[in-house]
């Protein structure tokens, strides 16, 4: 790293060949937090954590207790040991809400006025953010697993994953469904809207299938994704880590994403398995096929008893991640797995739950992790200060980095 620094500060070293060893050095460190605690108000695990986009300040986060917890990240007060401690600014008490255990959660993509939940009650409930009351609700005859609300604004749709052979759309404008999608015979555990496409939709299923709809057309799926099979398998599926594997997840999808530029789409298995595909209109192609390492140390938990795992991904747009993309995916078990999507490749464990871990949040612009597991925890992470660059490097970086290259 050193010797990096200094040849970017002599001219010899570009900052495009010195950013990903900065990034991979500061993304391997991520360690837990020395500094902050989030207080521990959840009596039964943590399912789902989000981070508003607008401020990237303010965290939602629900579970089996079926409360519904509000942190602003940047208020804090001092606790015990000198740490500070992060504590819920609102709440929806258990009892208060919903019924049964809260699967996922999810802020409107504009604002922080607005919320989404869904839950084993069979309901999808939308929130004022200001108050914490409840808004609209969408009774779905079905225990929802996931949804997932717009990620661009060009419309108000809801996908929601549920125990049913459908998808539905829920219309926030109308309050009412606007559409179904005869998706997965049993069941659908993740929906992911593409960022660059508005109305186009990908599903996974309980039985690890993987689908793309575009929700406009008449005959809207566009394809069934399938990896290639064969003695040439291997060859047109290149791996650069982990083990090689034919067809589609083996097992349920445990969450799944597209990448910020809209053409790759991240499926994980509660297998351990990642699959990253190329989509180029109806057609696909599976990248890599990671079966991700976990730690023998740490407290495995039957893969099979985890109904779904939420994944996080950031393109790493901060200043000292640019260029990268990682995905932080609970393992089942008390750890997370850090991954490099851009090649397959696993670049840390982190472990700190005392049980299993079920969820994952990026806070971007802040280089923090969250993660929630069935232990009740929230856990902070963050690079520890031994970790992050040096004074002298950051005076060479402040010195040399805001060049302009030709």
């Amino acid at each position: 790293m050193d010797s990096l620094v200094r040849g970017r500060a002599n001219g010899d070293v570009l900052i495009r060949a010195m950013q990903p060893t900065v990034s991979a050095r500061v993304l391997r460190s991520l360690a837990l937090s020395e500094t902050t605690r989030m207080a521990r108000v959840h009596t039964l695990p943590v399912h789902s954590l989000a981070i508003d986009r607008a401020l990237n300040r303010f965290m939602l986060s629900a579970g089996a207790d079926t409360s519904i917890q509000l942190y602003d990240l940047d208020c804090s007060e001092t606790a015990v040991a000198c740490a500070k401690q992060i504590a819920p600014k609102q709440q929806v008490p258990s009892g208060a809400g919903h019924t049964r255990l809260v699967t996922s959660i999810e802020w409107y993509f504009a604002d922080c006025g607005m919320f989404s939940t869904g839950s084993f009650d069979n309901t999808l409930r939308v929130w004022d953010a200001s108050n914490m009351t409840e808004a609209c609700r969408f009774d779905l005859e079905a225990r929802v697993n996931r949804h997932q609300m717009s990620t661009t604004g060009a419309h108000m749709l809801i996908a929601v994953a549920d125990e049913s052979e459908h998808v539905r759309l829920c219309d926030l404008a109308s309050g009412a469904f606007a559409q179904s999608l005869p998706v997965h015979g049993q069941g659908t555990n993740a929906v992911a809207w593409s960022p660059t496409e508005p109305y186009v939709l990908a599903t996974g299923g309980n039985d690890g299938s993987l689908k793309l709809w575009d929700i406009r057309q008449a005959d809207s799926q566009l394809q069934h994704f399938s990896a290639p099979s064969g003695p040439n398998a291997r060859n047109q599926s290149p791996v650069r880590s982990g083990t090689q594997h034919a067809g589609s997840l083996d097992k349920k999808v445990g969450d799944m994403f597209f990448v910020k530029d809209g053409a790759h789409l991240v499926s994980i298995g509660i297998d351990h398995r990642l699959q990253k595909w190329l989509i180029a209109g109806s057609q696909s192609a599976l990248l890599f096929d990671l079966q991700i390492s976990v730690s023998s140390s740490s407290s495995m938990v039957n893969a099979g008893s985890a109904k779904s795992l939420q994944a996080t991904y950031t393109s790493a747009s901060d200043e000292l991640t640019a260029g990268s993309e990682v995905a932080f995916i609970p393992n089942g078990d008390t750890t997370v797995a850090v991954i490099d999507i851009a090649n397959g490749t696993q670049m840390a464990l982190l472990d700190g739950h005392l049980s299993q871990t079920l969820c994952a949040a990026w806070r971007p612009g802040h280089l923090e992790l969250f993660t929630g597991g069935a232990d009740g925890n929230i856990l902070k992470w963050c690079p520890p200060a031994r970790e992050m660059l040096s004074e002298a490097q950051k005076r060479a970086q402040k010195d040399t980095w805001s060049e302009d290259e030709s």
